[in-house]
């Protein structure tokens, strides 16, 4: 059990010089100017305590006059240099962290928007979006405390201790004694505090997720009268927040009475060996003054230092979080960096076998052709492989064995966004972007004018139904497109895929949730998109692929048979079995 234990506080070490390294190495000049007005700060607040030796000696008990211009003077100008290098210092780190939250959370992105689909599927959108905000500002909590507990609160425990060793040198050895008494026993919190923050991020994902949840299906809730439901699973994650939030606090807190009792114990020993020097000995009230208001001005920059190592600890399960989603394996761009040389060229699956990271076999030694300029449909039952085929040919996947080509090229050598540039794809989902129609369309085809997005509507046979929408092109389409039919937002879907244009198109039961009226009427549209291109037809109504010029059934990832239409149903054979299924459904 101990090798757990001490894996994470080196763990917690390696991601700490990691992060100095970096991320602030980059803001390393910025970082030394406000290093250096923290020190002004700093040393404004030893020259306070320093000076209350010449208030009590010149200007209370010998009662010089020009001491008392002196001391005023400095005082005024001690603050004032105190209050601006405070505002340079403030200023200076705020836009450091800015910086470092928003570098963190674009660096998040550009590594999300690399990712395999799997690896980004795995998981959900809320957990996804969650750390993302929440690791890239745990980077900058952590920076922020160690240059600010360098700068301001080490330095001024210095200055001060300083002060107190000029005035006392015995008298500051006995109170420094506490220090390290201070340090053992705050010491256990670390590994306690950073196992409640990693609680608190899966928690915080979790009241996300639920919420995330209860909004998008808000319909179903109503219908089903899930109100209760809801709220008991809600309620019952959100007190188990409060719980962990709870723990967090008192552990946290356990420092300051730690602290508190232990600065009792000096302050008080303090008073009693200083009183005793003046009353007996002849010691200077100034000097005794000096050092206890050097002493008092010292409890707040070390209470904040005994903090800092907690706080780092739970900063520090944040950015633990920033390097595992940066580091994790899997990039859909990353294999290859080839371009397609003859996207209109066959498209052939070679000995293919594909099983998902949970370990659900799909395909088994699949080997087909997809003919240049015709429509191949793809059927068979649930779980048999066909949208597969399709994730596969856009490389959201990688097979274990066998390889895909177009046009004689190996799909592995190119790069990913080159060859999905040569591919249209409509989904049965027909996902839209929360934003507006014309938006959504021109996803197609980046900088496509708006004669061409009109152009592609019109295809679509969408233009019309657009135009009669209360801001017609600019109408938003809500969240999950909710604002619109399953007719619409497939109409707007296949605009997008007439905008983009492209030589291969791959269609995924583009009609499955449609009404077989609706169906009917883009089935015909579809047909206008697929003329030209090497197109591949996923489908489970039968009554889609008719017109197909080939038709492929497959079996647990393997081809069962492959023909047209009436060949196959003449044939007797699997085709035609579901070909029977669906007319005796119907």
């Amino acid at each position: 059990m101990s090798a757990p234990a001490s894996a994470a506080p080196d763990q917690g070490r390696r991601d700490l010089v990691r992060l100095l390294v970096e991320t602030g190495r980059p803001h390393l000049w910025r970082y030394a100017a406000a290093f250096a007005l923290l020190a002004v700060v700093s040393a404004t607040t030893a020259a306070t305590a320093w000076l209350m030796k010449d208030i009590i000696n010149e200007v209370f008990i010998a009662k010089s006059r020009s001491a008392l211009v002196f001391v005023a003077v400095a005082v005024l100008v001690i603050y004032v240099a105190r209050g601006l290098a405070s505002y340079g210092q403030g200023v200076i780190l705020n836009r450091i962290g800015a910086a470092i939250v928003s570098d963190g959370q674009e660096r998040l992105v550009r590594r999300l928007l690399a990712e395999d689909v799997g690896v980004v599927l795995a998981g959900t959108s809320s957990e996804t979006v969650q750390k993302i905000a929440m690791s890239a500002d745990a980077q900058r909590q952590v920076l922020q405390v160690i240059v600010t507990g360098l700068g301001r609160d080490i330095l001024s425990l210095v200055g001060l201790v300083g002060v107190m060793l000029v005035q006392d040198p015995w008298l500051s050895i006995g109170v420094l004694v506490v220090l390290p008494v201070a340090a053992v026993l705050l010491g256990g919190l670390g590994k306690r505090i950073r196992l409640a923050m990693k609680r608190h991020y899966g928690l915080t994902i979790g009241i996300a997720d639920q919420l995330r949840q209860v909004v998008q299906g808000f319909r179903v809730v109503k219908a089903f009268g899930l109100e209760a439901a809801m709220e008991r699973r809600l309620v019952g994650i959100i007190d188990d927040q409060r719980r962990n939030m709870n723990k967090v606090a008192i552990l946290a807190a356990r420092a300051q009475p730690i602290v508190e009792t232990l600065a009792g114990i000096a302050m008080a020993l303090v008073i009693l060996y200083g009183g005793w020097r003046v009353i007996g000995h002849g010691a200077t009230p100034g000097e005794f003054f000096s050092f206890i208001t050097a002493m008092l001005l010292a409890y707040d920059p070390a209470r904040r230092i005994a903090g800092a190592k907690l706080q780092i600890e739970q900063g520090l399960v944040g950015v633990r979080l920033f390097y595992e989603m940066m580091d994790r394996g899997g990039a859909g761009g990353a294999s290859g960096g080839g371009d397609l040389a003859d996207p209109r060229g066959a498209i052939r699956f070679e000995g293919v076998d594909f099983a998902y990271p949970d370990g659900t076999r799909v395909l088994r030694g699949l080997t087909l052709d997809f003919i240049p300029g015709e429509t191949t449909a793809l059927v068979g039952g649930s779980g048999s492989g066909k949208s597969t085929i399709l994730a596969l040919i856009l490389r959201f996947f990688t097979p274990q064995a066998g390889r895909i080509t177009i046009g004689g090229q190996d799909i592995a050598s190119l790069d990913a966004g080159r060859l999905r540039a040569a591919i249209a794809y409509v989904g049965q989902d027909a996902f839209l972007f929360d934003g507006t129609i014309r938006e959504n369309i021109a996803a197609g085809r980046e900088g496509a004018d708006d004669a061409a997005i009109e152009a592609a509507a019109r295809a679509a046979q969408a233009h019309d139904f657009i135009l009669a929408l209360p801001q017609g092109y600019e109408t938003p389409v809500g969240e999950l497109a909710s604002r619109l039919s399953g007719g619409q937002r497939s109409r707007i879907a296949i605009a997008r895929a007439f905008l983009r244009d492209a030589p291969i198109l791959l269609l995924d039961e583009p009609t499955a949730a449609l009404d077989a009226e609706t169906e009917e009427a883009i089935r015909a549209t579809l047909a206008d998109l697929a003329r030209g291109r090497t197109t591949i037809l996923v489908a489970h109504r039968l009554a889609s692929v008719r017109k197909a010029e080939r038709i492929i059934v497959i079996e647990n990832g393997q081809v069962a048979e492959q023909g047209e239409h009436d060949a196959l149903v003449a044939a007797g054979g699997a085709y035609a079995r579901l070909v029977a299924m669906q007319h005796g459904a119907g």
